[in-house]
Parts: structure tokens; C-alpha cells; sequence
């Protein structure tokens, strides 16, 4: 019986054969193959032809592995084959092992390890195909917005110029249509960024002083009017005990509001938005304050809240309401910057209420810088004239930034369009102020600032420069400080957010 199981379940199955030199088998013990005494071991597989020459040789070990014989029952079988050869006085011998099992386990653990190989190589692959979609996205994205704002900028320039005309009153609203489809254009170019940024996580909030009764009666003000525009009644109610300046995010703040209050508005045709902000706590150094957007409009079903705060999701494509479903996103992703999170509470036909408590810093010892009042407009410190040099290839831009600037009477522009040029210009001639623009077509403008900081001239080292640019990345920030310079005016900018930075650096 054990001789019957070992033949049966026996891992590898050996059989030695005595061959004379002429290859003639003289023994063999008949484990694998049978009744082959007196016969040549060529005939039991081609391959031991190959042996022929060895078997001549004195003193020699050779191993062949795998190889492949057919048994008597017709079966492949995987073996390794031994031959020894001695002194002469003794025959060769040939050991055929069988290690079939051996092999086919071991190729199964080969295809297993070659298969998790290929699979994680695959995986890199894909990894590396979905970074360069990314980065393909992001820089299509970059490079997509900076092409509008230029544009942009004209458009509102031009407008603002046309506004200061003698109009009649059709043209004042054909004005007023041009006006809300370029704010609106700006406001989609705006979201898409956001929400580029947030893919790749270059957004963190900049937490600085700022006045929180101010940026609230700015929105109730800007609201008021949209509000009125739709036929609807527009109700605020501000919590006197809200500390003036806390320390935050201002432009996130502002951004989230207003998205909330945009869709209030959207949603809404005929009752009324309403607007609140009041006091929860002062604690530890931290003003935790209570926002609230309701509204009486279409409302949202139960099991469609969580998917309004998903990119580009609207409830219904047939809904003859624009936009790209961005503006709950994004403020939902900035107010989990702050650890809180946006609460929801809706009846279909009836209504929602938005809303969500947001922590400020709080210290006495937090001063303001000096903010110009809405609608003022910048004034030259002197009557002196400023030369100021734009370097920007722009003729969009170009165009804006001359017609502002002459408006106003008190500015010499010069404008340089070929990046080699501006070195050659600063050294002839004299300039209070230089606007750059960063993203030119042969050059970066940090790169030519960099270069301006080095010039021989101390009077040129200290010129105030002023960057025109799309790019306002934490990164990129850093970035135009370490090349010298000194500011940012965020493109489409318009007259007066370019006349005011302009004005804040002129003595």
C-alpha cells in the first residue's frame, strides 16, 4: 500500500539509467520509462542526441533543466536531466527527475508574480496618463482664462468710458446687458479657476484683519439691487454685537455669501431672500458667528440635497436657469477650510434655508489699512505728472490701460510690447512706476523684473513695479516678491481697482 501511495502522490519521480559511451542503455531501474534496456537513449527523446559528445568525456557533471520528454502514457512530463561521466572504467550514468509538479507550481508562482508586475505597471501608466490629463487640464484651463481676461478687461473698460458719455436712455440699457454678461462671463472664468484650484489644493485661506460689518453691508448693498432687479423683497437683519474687525478670510468669506445668496436669488421668482449674520459665542480669541441665506423659491427635494453640492450638478437639465453648477461647491469646499460645513434645510415649492457657522480670530491689537469709500475714485497725491511705463503685449490691455490713465490727465504712458526692449527703455528714460504684465509672449514678467533689480542704476532698482496678471496662486505670490515686485493687480481689472494701486505707490 505505501509503495502504491508513493508512486501515486510522489512530488518527483526519479529514474537512472547506465549508457555506454555509444549511448547504448546497459540498465535501467524502468521508473518512467520501460523495456528500453539494449536500447539507444536517443530513441526515448531527440533531445539526449545532444549528449552524445559528453558521454566521451572523462569526469564531467552536466545538468539540463526543464526539459520536456513524453511518457509512456503519452503525457508531457517537465524534467531536469543529470549526467556523470567518470574515468573510463565505469559507464556513464543518466538520471532523469521528474519535477513536473515542481515546475507547473513554480510557473503558477511566476504568471501570479509577472501578472502583479504587469498589473502595477499598468496601474503607473494609467497613474501617469490621468497626471498629464491633469496637468494638461490645468494649464489648458490657465492658459484659457488668461486669453479672456485681456478681452475681459476691455470690455469693461470701454464700458465704463461709455457710461461717462452723453447716452440716451436705449443705449443705456443695451450698456446695462453688456455689463451684466461681462460680470457674469468674469464670474464663470472665476468658479472654473476655483475649482482647477481646488483639484490640485493650491487653495488655503489667508487669514488677515478685515472689517466684517463692512464686507456685510457690501453685500447687502450689491444684493439689494439684484434683488429689486427680479421683483423680489430683500430682507437683512445684522447682529449689532458682531466685533467690526476679526481676523479671516475676507475674500472667501465674500465668495461664499454671495454664492449662496446668487442661487437664493436664482431660484427664487416671486416672495422674498433673506440675509442674516448674528453672534453665537466670543471665545478664546474666537468670534464664532451664525449665517443664514432663505429663501421662498422652488426648493429641493430630500434626496437631492447632497447633489447640489457636487461640480457642474443642477438638479434638472431641463431647467431653463443658467450656470455651471459650480457656486455651492466651491463654498462648500472653503467653509470646510474653516471646519464647518454648509447645512441645508428645503421643502419642494416652498423654500430653503442655507446656512453655517464660520470661527474669526479676534484681537484688539488688529488695525485696518485706510479703505476708500465705494465709488471714490483715486486722485494723484500732487499735480505732478507720473510717467509710468506698461510693459504688456496686449493691445486689448494696452488700449484700456492708455484710455484710463488719460482720462484722468496726470499720467505719461509709454508702452513696451517686445520684452528685449525694456531694459533699453528704463536706462533712457525716467519712470515713476512700472506696470508688467507676467505671462508675455517671449518672456515672464518676474524674469524682467528680476532683471530691472539688478540694473546699475540704485534709481532703478527702487522703481515701484506692478504686476498685471491672471495668476494669483499662494506659489505664484511668493514668486513675484522674490523678484522684486511690489504688487498685484488681479486680471480683468478695471478703473478703479487699477487707478487706486496705481495712486497707493505714487509719492
Amino acid at each position: 500500500m505505501l509503495e502504491q501511495y508513493k508512486k501515486e502522490f510522489s512530488q518527483s519521480v526519479n529514474q537512472y539509467l547506465i549508457v555506454d559511451l555509444d549511448g547504448t542503455i546497459k540498465e535501467s531501474d524502468d521508473v518512467i520509462f520501460s523495456n528500453i534496456v539494449d536500447k539507444n537513449i536517443t530513441e526515448i527523446h531527440p533531445f539526449f542526441e545532444s549528449l552524445n559528445d559528453a558521454l566521451k568525456l572523462k569526469n564531467k557533471d552536466y545538468i539540463f533543466s526543464c526539459i520536456h520528454l513524453t511518457n509512456p502514457e503519452g503525457k508531457t512530463i517537465i524534467t531536469d536531466i543529470v549526467l556523470k561521466t567518470f574515468d573510463g572504467k565505469q559507464l556513464p550514468l543518466i538520471a532523469v527527475l521528474d519535477l513536473t509538479l515542481h515546475y507547473n507550481n513554480y510557473q503558477t508562482t511566476a504568471q501570479v508574480r509577472n501578472e502583479s508586475i504587469i498589473n502595477s505597471q499598468i496601474l503607473e501608466l494609467k497613474n501617469e496618463y490621468l497626471q498629464e490629463k491633469e496637468i494638461f487640464k490645468n494649464t489648458f484651463i490657465a492658459n484659457f482664462s488668461h486669453e479672456l481676461r485681456d478681452p475681459i478687461t476691455g470690455i469693461l473698460t470701454f464700458s465704463n468710458i461709455l457710461k461717462k458719455t452723453n447716452l440716451s436712455p436705449e443705449q443705456s440699457n443695451y450698456l446695462k446687458v453688456i455689463d451684466n454678461s461681462t460680470n457674469y462671463l468674469k464670474n464663470l472664468i472665476e468658479d472654473i479657476l476655483d475649482i482647477s484650484k481646488i483639484e490640485t489644493g493650491k487653495v488655503q485661506l489667508i487669514l488677515e484683519p478685515f472689517s466684517l460689518k463692512n464686507l456685510l453691508q457690501d453685500i447687502e448693498a450689491v444684493f439689494l439691487g439684484k434683488a429689486e432687479q427680479k421683483g423680489l423683497e430683500f430682507k437683512v437683519k445684522i447682529d449689532d454685537r458682531l466685533p467690526d474687525v476679526v481676523g479671516g478670510d475676507a475674500l472667501r468669506l465674500r465668495q461664499v455669501l454671495s454664492n449662496l445668496l446668487e442661487n437664493a436669488i436664482k431660484f427664487t421668482d416671486h416672495g422674498t431672500v433673506s440675509f442674516s449674520a448674528s453672534l453665537n459665542q466670543i471665545n478664546a480669541g474666537k468670534a464664532n458667528v451664525h449665517f443664514s441665506i432663505q429663501d421662498t423659491g422652488i426648493g429641493i427635494p430630500e434626496d437631492k440635497i447632497e447633489a447640489i453640492f457636487r461640480s457642474f450638478h443642477q438638479l434638472s437639465s431641463k431647467s431653463p436657469i443658467n450656470g455651471t453648477g459650480l457656486g455651492l461647491s466651491i463654498a462648500q469646499y472653503f467653509v470646510a477650510l474653516s471646519n464647518s460645513k454648509i447645512k441645508v434645510v428645503s421643502k419642494v415649492n416652498e423654500g430653503s434655508t442655507f446656512s453655517t457657522n464660520i470661527s474669526f480670530k479676534v484681537n484688539h491689537h488688529y488695525k485696518l489699512n485706510k479703505i476708500k469709500k465705494e465709488g471714490s475714485t483715486s486722485k494723484p497725491k500732487s499735480d505732478k505728472k507720473y510717467n509710468i511705463l506698461l510693459v504688456e503685449d496686449s493691445e486689448i490691455t494696452q488700449l484700456s490701460v492708455l484710455k484710463i490713465l488719460a482720462a484722468r490727465g496726470n499720467y505719461f504712458l509709454d508702452i513696451v510690447s517686445d520684452p528685449e526692449d525694456v531694459l533699453l527703455k528704463i536706462e533712457n528714460s525716467e519712470f515713476d512706476l512700472i506696470l508688467m504684465d507676467i505671462k508675455l509672449s517671449d518672456a515672464s514678467g518676474d524674469d524682467i523684473a528680476q532683471k530691472i533689480r539688478k540694473m546699475d542704476e540704485r534709481e532703478h532698482r527702487r522703481i515701484p513695479i506692478i504686476a498685471l496678471t491672471a495668476k494669483v496662486f499662494k506659489e505664484d505670490l511668493k514668486r513675484y516678491k522674490k523678484a522684486g515686485i511690489n504688487d498685484v493687480i488681479k486680471k480683468p481689472f478695471d478703473e478703479k481697482s487699477l487707478l487706486d494701486k496705481i495712486e497707493e505707490y505714487l509719492k
